[in-house]
């Protein structure tokens, strides 16, 4: 953690450790780049006081889980083919009886776009005590899986695969897998409690091998990767982008000047992708990558530092290189504390009729709910107590079309925002 003089910091022009002058307020650009290197292999773990931390291969692991002892999330490697299916056609009790057939038409589960907490295991999920893959045993806290999946591996192989529960006092997995006709059944038992410096830590099915390839959580801010963005038509598709650490924040300012700096006239978004891949577009006439001009990103950093990021350049899937300029714009020993946010879950994900948010922190009081549409239109306003850390939301009929959204909820002096997606049929 750094520290500085308050006076120091707003009197004179240079801040020690940072070798960034300040002009009017505000630090003069530090333009720097990071390489994900042809069609994007590298995941690239960057902190905006070191540069980058490690540039991981992404081309080595098939599925993530989440270190925390009290967590139930599992993510699969979405945007490098990595296709997850939930079996329709029985629970575990069909596992030595697997059908394939009609596979082609099973809906692939992806990892939410906004919570890392919301792995491609957990879509199925509709909050605690059912995490999608399994439910949450009360008596010994275990969550015991009670779904079968079949699994498409980096490598094309088929799976079929059963999380058998977690021990999360132990914080331990238990995992069975097989060839889709039984064959060479494995048991597995991970135990994870090494990893817990780190956000995930990750396995490959063909190997049989337990992957360490995260940095430690407090040594980055933001991940530049490739991920499953979810698309303005309700679709998911590979994309390149910016996801925040656990314990970032960011924000985007649109339109702005280039001196803009006012990022307290709004909260700091808490989510996992707040800054996201829509900075940039093709243009298929020039066959070329443009960043969009205007717009500004607030970060703040792992050790609560607020940096303002601008992108000058992408380079697509040629070189995967990003160029931008980043400014120190407030360092945390001159800002103001901020309060730390609560974060909630919004399941089913899609949306039907109605949804549940649920608030995984205590809170409490009264909700007061909006939901916008792409074009920024209110559609949805509502008000209600908060009752177990959660609210229901049903919707009319003739309300919402199929469609993106974006929910905003406040309770007290706090402020939530997420995407959702409607999907009636």
């Amino acid at each position: 953690m750094k520290t500085y003089s308050i006076l120091i910091a707003l009197s004179i022009l240079t801040i020690t450790g940072f070798g960034q002058s300040l002009k009017n307020g505000q630090a003069l650009n530090s333009t720097d780049s990071v390489t994900m290197g042809p069609s994007y292999a590298n995941d690239i773990y960057y902190s905006f006081e070191d540069g980058v931390v490690s540039s991981p291969s992404r081309n080595t692991w098939d599925i993530g889980f989440r270190t925390t002892v009290w967590t139930a999330s599992i993510i699969t490697n979405g945007a490098f083919s990595v296709y997850l299916y939930t079996y329709p056609k029985a629970d575990t009790a069909g596992w030595n009886s697997v059908d394939t057939s009609g596979i082609a038409s099973w809906p692939v589960l992806y990892d939410d776009e906004t919570d890392w907490e919301y792995g491609a295991f957990n879509r199925n999920g509709f909050g605690h005590p059912d995490y999608g893959w399994g439910k949450y045993n009360p008596i010994n806290h275990d969550v015991v899986g009670d779904s079968i999946y079949i699994l498409k591996t980096l490598s094309g192989s088929y799976y079929k695969l059963w999380i058998l529960r977690k021990n999360s006092i132990e914080n331990t997995y238990y995992l069975r897998y097989a060839d889709l006709d039984g064959g060479n059944q494995k048991e597995v038992t991970l135990d994870i409690n090494p990893y817990r410096s780190k956000n995930f830590v990750y396995y490959n099915l063909d190997n049989s091998e337990l992957i360490d390839r995260e940095p430690d959580s407090a040594s980055w801010d933001v991940l530049f990767t490739k991920y499953m963005g979810l698309q303005p038509n309700g679709t998911y598709y590979p994309v390149v982008g910016v996801l925040n650490n656990v314990k970032a924040y960011a924000q985007e300012f649109y339109p702005v000047s280039p001196d803009f700096i006012d990022w307290t006239i709004t909260s700091l978004d808490s989510t996992k992708s707040p800054i996201g891949w829509e900075w940039k577009s093709f243009d298929m006439n020039t066959m070329t990558w443009s960043v969009a001009d205007s717009t500004a990103f607030f970060v703040q950093t792992w050790d609560r530092d607020i940096y303002k990021l601008v992108f000058t350049k992408f380079g697509g899937s040629s070189s995967g290189k990003v160029v931008f300029e980043s400014y120190l714009q407030s360092p945390s020993s001159v800002i103001n504390p901020m309060k730390e946010k609560f974060s909630v879950v919004v399941y089913p994900n899609p949306v039907t009729d109605h949804f549940t948010v649920n608030f995984n922190q205590e809170v409490t009081g009264t909700a007061q709910i909006s939901i916008f549409d792409i074009t920024g239109k209110m559609i949805f306003q509502d008000e209600q107590a908060i009752e177990s850390h959660a609210v229901n939301i049903r919707l009319s009929e003739t309300a919402l079309q199929n469609g993106l959204y974006v929910l905003k909820i406040m309770a007290g002096d706090e402020v939530f925002s997420s995407r959702f997606m409607i999907s009636k049929f």
